[in-house]
């Protein structure tokens, strides 16, 4: 199983420009992901999407147990400039004592960011009833990154042109082959 943590795009009543929210969901894998957000969120807005996923690996509860000390966050980081309409945001994952630590410790590796959300993956993996699988070593195993537009009934790594999934929104797809954070620009 995988802990994803999916964005799903779409226009909200009254909105003039896309919204996002970020789900985080529970499935064997990225086609299993697909339908499952069709099934929780298609109705929610009108041309919604999915518009891309982390995954991390998961494994039962008490399979091995974890070392009590660090846990693993996902920070969300955002930044204000004239030069653009909307806040930008970026993402870290990475292993801290606590919510303090992780935030203090996004903000040294982002100067000029300012910290939006500070999100225990472990803690949201154990409220699901699994843990984050980790290494011989202790440590998380590098997310794997999705980036995409996934309109259409089609498997995540195929062309998704002229399908649809949430919408009969025409497609303009380009899915991207999964890849580890380290390896993004």
């Amino acid at each position: 199983m995988k802990l994803y943590v999916a964005e799903i795009g779409g226009m909200c009543n009254g909105s003039l420009f896309e919204s996002h929210e970020v789900h985080a969901l529970v499935a064997p894998d990225d086609k299993a992901l697909v339908a499952l957000c069709e099934e929780r969120f298609g109705a929610g807005m009108q041309a919604a999407h999915l518009d891309g996923w982390i995954a991390l690996e998961l494994e039962p509860l008490g399979e091995r147990a974890r070392e009590p000390g660090e846990a693993f966050f996902a920070v969300e980081l955002g930044r204000n400039s004239s030069a653009f309409v909307r806040e930008q945001h970026d993402y870290r994952f990475l292993a801290a004592r606590d919510w303090k630590d992780a935030a203090q410790i996004a903000r040294k590796q982002a100067p000029g960011w300012h910290v939006d959300a500070v999100i225990d993956l472990d803690a949201l993996a154990l409220e699901r009833g699994y843990a984050l699988r980790r290494d011989l070593s202790g440590d998380v195993p590098e997310p794997q990154a999705q980036s995409c537009y996934v309109p259409g009934n089609v498997e995540p790594d195929k062309s998704a042109k002229d399908q649809a999934i949430f919408s009969s929104r025409p497609s303009m797809v380009q899915v991207a082959k999964p890849t580890a954070l380290s390896e993004m620009p």
